[in-house]
């Protein structure tokens, strides 16, 4: 039996055999699960998530995802105390021969399971948008060969109250004073805004906190004045508001990024 290991509350397994069983020794609330794969001559797969007993025997499965190909369906239930539960259905979101994306969020009283989640991704905020005292939440990883990646909060007439552009192609040189010799950095992090098709003055202060192929967790806390930005819990960098901060409706990602969650709290 395999063990899953953590990382910045992403559950990461890495290219396996099944059947699989894995025990998780932390606890999996507010983590990513994630199964990648491509569908072969199998006409349905199943992704269990158990509890209490570590040899998966006569333990409640709060979530079971059934993977049918051969109904065009995905079906979602739970076993408790010996009983299943309501079967949910949805359209199987993949083709026969493609590749397949599912990732699993533990929420207090519920999961969200994602499924193919692309990118460039862009949407909407829900609601009243991302209003101050809100904040968005990312959390991805970097792809192995990542140049770099932007997220965009974007106001309704498309201009773009922040621009938050990591880049990896970008090298930085500095001096050891004791050894006179050179090290390279990841690069830098621009900040900046469009307004009405124009850039502003760009703000790239502070060392680039993000790698390649390691998971992140970003933080944008919208504040009356500011955002506040936070990587894997660390203030980053602050970014003083140049258009109205209440009149963010929507999120726009681009680049080499791979989304495994996207939070507004």
């Amino acid at each position: 039996m395999g063990k899953l290991t953590m990382l910045n509350k992403h559950v990461i397994v890495g290219f396996i055999d099944f059947p699989l069983r894995s025990s998780n020794e932390r606890n999996f609330l507010s983590s990513f699960l994630r199964s990648v794969g491509k569908r072969n001559w199998r006409e349905k797969f199943t992704v269990n998530l158990h509890r209490d007993t570590p040899d998966f025997s006569g333990s409640d499965v709060p979530l079971h995802i059934s993977v049918r190909f051969d109904e065009g369906k995905i079906v979602f239930n739970c076993y408790t105390k010996g009983a299943w539960g309501k079967e949910e259905r949805q359209k199987i979101p993949f083709k026969k021969g493609d590749p397949f994306d599912i990732r699993i969020r533990a929420h207090d009283n519920k999961f969200t399971v994602y499924c193919d989640r692309p990118i460039p991704y862009e949407s909407g905020i829900a609601g009243e948008g991302l209003n101050p005292g809100k904040s968005l939440i990312i959390y991805g990883i970097p792809e192995k060969k990542a140049k770099r990646f932007n997220i965009n909060l974007l106001k309704k007439n498309g201009d773009i109250a922040l621009h938050f552009n990591p880049r990896f192609d970008e090298k930085i040189k500095t001096q050891k004073p004791i050894c006179h010799c050179s090290r390279t950095q990841r690069g830098h992090v621009i900040r900046n805004a469009l307004i009405n098709g124009q850039w502003g003055k760009e703000e790239r202060e502070g060392k680039n906190p993000f790698e390649k192929h390691v998971a992140f967790d970003l933080e944008i806390k919208n504040e009356e004045y500011a955002f506040q930005i936070f990587v894997n819990g660390e203030r980053f960098a602050s970014f003083a508001h140049r258009v109205d901060p209440h009149e963010i409706g929507g999120l726009q990602i681009q680049g080499d990024l791979d989304i495994t969650g996207i939070q507004i709290v």
